[in-house]
């Protein structure tokens, strides 16, 4: 025999749960809103006309774990605020009694102990941000009971890099400076995306003997300037410039075999702009000491293709809304005056591991720009589509850049997971 919960209240929807055993219904009453429309639609067989209700969801895990909810007549949006808002797990947690001491719901009546409605996130003017950071998902159907992995993308609004404090002496990186989140979208598993390559910037360099001395001579100059001591700045600069110019004409007559003319010629073909002169005039080359190095890191590039083929009029929406998703996050942002285009938003791309956390052996992403978005939306060579319209099939290829690059020290030997 199941057990009914006093109604109450989350973003002004009423809402009773039904425990019976271990597992629990969620249901949408008519009395704190009533049920619209579109929630009967999306409802479909779950809507009784008879009592005005709907039965919005299945908790079948009185525990709370992750993906604790089963979708049943609730949109997919309330799905996804429901099993990622902690009031929801709260609200639920309080009306199955899991949660403070366990009174019985009839001397909650008796005492009035009527819920108040629970608050969710509003915005500057007080209006609810319901709707403003959905929760989408492909496939729909998709069993909470068994837990898969799949992609978690989630959009955030870019917050502009700024000068550190002097101690820190440099920039934060984008994952040190999220904004605020904007929308999440979970997507299965596809092979072709599973992958990754990190690079190395390496480049050739020379440096010749005179050139060498040269920017000792240099180095010695400044050293003194930043040194200070007695005198201008001007005249301790000439100082090292002439004494360490000197040595350094010296050690290279003396000890490395070139000679006097051999210097000449060297600065000569320089200031008429052909370093060919100087072979010409003595027979030799420099030596460019040749050796590979490091230019600096490269950023990762990561490419996913997605194949939606909606099965029901449901799925068709939901995927229509995730296209949108990324298409507008991905857009530039216009200023009223129009005179400026702000940054698109950022995405953070995780791997799950069967509805939990990061998967323990696959890579994680830094905050990444979703740089190139295509769709097909006849894949299959022909134009099909359902009675409403919906395509029935599309093709979503996307590219994603990371904004910063890969460092020795965002890698943690002791950590259970692939690390970056």
């Amino acid at each position: 025999m199941s057990t009914t919960s006093s109604e109450f209240l989350i973003d002004g929807l009423s809402f009773v749960t039904k425990t019976d055993g271990d597992t629990a219904t969620v249901v949408r009453t008519a009395t704190g809103s009533p049920i619209t429309q579109q929630e009967k639609d999306d409802a479909g067989s779950y809507y009784d006309s008879a009592t005005d209700t709907i039965d919005y969801a299945k908790i079948h895990n009185l525990d709370f774990g992750p993906n604790f909810l089963d979708k049943l007549g609730g949109s997919d949006e309330w799905m996804g605020e429901a099993l990622t808002d902690s009031v929801y797990k709260n609200a639920f947690k309080k009306a199955t009694g899991k949660t403070g001491q366990n009174l019985s719901f009839a001397a909650a009546i008796e005492a009035n102990k009527y819920w108040e409605s629970t608050p969710t996130n509003s915005n500057a003017n007080g209006k609810s941000n319901r709707g403003r950071n959905s929760t989408m998902r492909y496939p729909l159907n998709e069993s909470h009971r068994v837990k898969y992995d799949y992609l978690q993308v989630t959009a955030y609004k870019h917050e502009a890099n700024t000068f550190a404090s002097i101690g820190n002496r440099g920039f934060t990186d984008a994952d040190e400076r999220i904004g605020v989140s904007v929308g999440k979208v979970f997507l299965p598993m596809q092979p072709e995306g599973l992958a990754e390559g990190n690079g190395v910037d390496w480049q050739d360099g020379t440096a010749g003997a005179i050139e060498g001395a040269a920017f000792r001579t240099a180095q010695s100059a400044i050293g003194a300037a930043a040194k200070g001591g007695e005198g201008n700045v001007v005249t301790r600069v000439a100082n090292a410039m002439v004494g360490q110019g000197i040595d350094e004409v010296q050690n290279l007559v003396q000890g490395s075999g070139i000679s006097n003319n051999d210097i000449a010629a060297f600065f000569a073909a320089r200031a008429v702009g052909n370093n060919s002169l100087f072979t010409r005039a003595t027979g030799k080359v420099l030596n460019p000491n040749l050796e590979l190095l490091f230019n600096g890191p490269k950023l990762r590039k990561f490419s996913y293709n997605f194949r939606f083929t909606p099965r029901e009029e449901r799925e068709s929406r939901e995927i229509k809304r995730i296209i949108k998703f990324f298409k507008k996050n991905m857009a530039p942002q216009r200023v009223p005056s129009k005179l400026f285009l702000k940054t698109p938003n950022v995405f953070k791309l995780k791997y799950i591991f069967k509805g939990g956390g990061q998967h323990p052996f696959l890579n994680k992403l830094k905050m990444c720009a979703l740089t190139n978005f295509n769709v097909q939306y006849a894949p299959d060579g022909s134009y099909m589509t359902y009675d409403d319209g919906s395509m029935t099939a599309y093709n979503v290829s996307m590219d994603f850049a990371e904004l910063n690059p890969i460092y020795e020290n965002d890698f943690d030997d002791d950590s259970n997971d692939m690390g970056f």
